[in-house]
């Protein structure tokens, strides 16, 4: 039986999470909508892991919701997402090291996704309401940077750590968003592994690069398992993109489809 955690939002969106194992976040526009999407997604979540080489149970999927919080905002960009028990628990060095092998598996992917995307591809929307890939590739990157930042100490008052700082720097001086994605991700695992006891323990609520009104709790554990969700979530949405280019455009530019991940 797999727990599930739930983000609802005040327009009644909602968040499912699987924290274990780590790596499914998916947003659904209603609860009826996600009792009929979440069973494919939670096998599709365990069928990627067991390609990737992750043991996971082979019983048939079946869920529960073990809790559920009220959160702010609509799960926009750098809104409130969800703080649960299992958050609080300290990370151990040997799970660090887990998550970021599976977080690896979710990086490897996405980059081969667009790895011979050109301009064209790069920039294509489906509607004004669309990011293009390039600018989801710009948003994975800015996020796992700013997430490296919500265990840290008030970077106004300590000033923000090296590792962080440089791989900004890095980011700003080349407007390849594949390449930043690549330097973020390696800061983030230098980062991840530097990280002392103490502060992989510790719970924060930073008030810092985050909306005023929301009072959202981190940990190194949530930063973690957020990292592997957000990268999981937008490398389906670039998959949806390049179905839908392909389909309008036949015969363009973009490439062959590649096998599933």
């Amino acid at each position: 039986m797999l727990d599930i955690y739930l983000d609802v939002a005040v327009g009644g969106r909602v968040m499912a999470h699987l924290l274990d194992p780590p790596g499914l976040g998916v947003r659904y526009e209603s609860r009826e909508a996600m009792a009929r999407g979440l069973p494919a997604d939670l096998a599709a979540h365990l069928d990627w892991l067991r390609r990737h080489g992750q043991t996971v149970s082979e019983e048939p999927v079946a869920y529960r919701l073990a809790a559920e919080g009220a959160i702010g905002g609509n799960f926009e960009s750098g809104d409130d997402v969800g703080f649960y028990r299992p958050d609080a628990q300290p990370v151990t060095a040997g799970e660090t090291q887990d998550y970021l092998r599976i977080a690896g598996y979710a990086h490897d992917d996405l980059l081969a996704l667009v790895g011979d995307l050109d301009d064209a591809a790069l920039d294509w929307v489906r509607d004004d309401r669309t990011r293009p890939i390039r600018g989801i590739l710009r948003h994975v990157a800015g996020a796992e940077l700013w997430y490296m930042t919500r265990i840290i100490d008030d970077p106004g008052v300590a000033g923000v750590p090296e590792v962080i700082a440089a791989a900004d720097a890095r980011c700003d001086a080349t407007e390849d968003m594949r390449e930043r994605v690549r330097i973020v991700w390696r800061a983030f695992q230098q980062w991840a592994r530097s990280l002392t006891p103490a502060q992989r323990e510790r719970v924060v609520v930073p008030t810092w690069y985050a909306h005023a009104e929301y009072a959202e709790r981190w940990t190194a554990r949530k930063v973690l398992r957020r990292c592997i969700e957000h990268c999981r979530e937008h490398t389906r949405s670039i998959e949806r993109l390049l179905e839908d280019c392909r389909s309008r455009a036949p015969g363009g530019s973009v490439p062959p489809r590649p096998e599933r991940f």
